[in-house]
């Protein structure tokens, strides 16, 4: 840990990455650890058609190869070349920018400058160290997260975790100060008033599930299953092999959980919190 501490320069854009150029949209968060990379943006007339078939989409969202280019609908293109990065707009809102540059273009750059492999989760900070909790779109990890915040502990990650590429360790970097524990497409969410600031070991992966009994509870989750887990709930897989190796690698200092919630039952999130930091630190 204490080598990576060395490589903090400054305040990062986000996941450890440093951005130079017409940024002031974009809110600072955490340290840089990978150095700064151009940021250009311009506006455009109109976004041209893309002639390739997209190698992903999702609502209006269209990501594609050859360059590598995030599109959204006619209003946005990122393109993202192996070391800088080229905005487009159509028609410029912040509120937009935030949301598809934090939770797509910035983990697919970290990944294409391989620092960092991603997973579709959020994680806290305690103890000087990230407690993992991944679920579905609407399974309570954003819940939990707030509820954390309202506690004092520091957001890791909302819903990208970053995990460091080139270590033997489960390392993980701060992403970004929002938290969105509300259902609204397209939204960033609202500022933390607690955000990490340090690349963090994590130990403990919560796979969250709700439960129609009246108590929630906690069960071992063996390690074949934690691994599909993680695997599925990957981001922007750009190299499969290494993706595996090294999901394969940290699990194996991992400590793997399904922790059930019952469902509707808001006035258990306390005792919810007390579980999780009670299993993840033996207290």
């Amino acid at each position: 840990m204490g080598d990576w501490a060395l490589k903090i320069k400054s305040n990062a854009v986000g996941y450890g990455i440093g951005l130079e150029g017409s940024i002031e949209e974009l809110a600072f968060s955490g340290p840089v650890i990978w150095g700064r990379y151009p940021f250009y943006s311009s506006y455009v007339e109109f976004i041209p058609e893309m002639e390739q078939k997209p190698l992903l989409s999702s609502g209006p969202l269209s990501y594609l190869l050859n360059p590598r280019r995030i599109v959204v609908e006619d209003k946005f293109l990122f393109t993202i070349d192996a070391d800088r990065l080229f905005f487009a707009y159509k028609s410029f809102d912040q509120e937009k920018l935030k949301y598809y540059f934090y939770q797509f273009v910035l983990p697919l750059f970290g990944q294409c400058i391989g620092k960092l492999l991603f997973l579709h989760g959020g994680a806290f900070e305690a103890n000087s160290q990230a407690v993992g909790l991944m679920a579905s779109s609407g399974g309570g990890k954003s819940t939990l997260l707030a509820a954390f915040q309202e506690l004092g502990y520091n957001l890791v990650a909302d819903d990208r975790t970053g995990f460091v590429l080139e270590t033997n360790e489960p390392l993980v970097v701060p992403a970004h100060p929002f938290l969105r524990n509300y259902r609204k497409s397209e939204d960033i969410g609202r500022p933390v008033a607690h955000f990490s600031k340090h690349i963090l070991p994590l130990k403990t992966i919560f796979f969250l599930r709700w439960t129609d009994n009246q108590e929630p509870f906690i069960e071992k989750v063996e390690p074949g299953k934690a691994f599909r887990n993680l695997y599925f709930n990957s981001a922007f897989v750009l190299d499969e092999r290494v993706h595996v190796q090294k999901i394969l690698q940290w699990l194996a200092q991992m400590c793997t959980y399904r922790l059930f919630l019952p469902r509707g039952k808001i006035e258990k999130i306390p005792q919810i919190c007390e579980m999780i930091l009670s299993q993840s630190f033996n207290r």
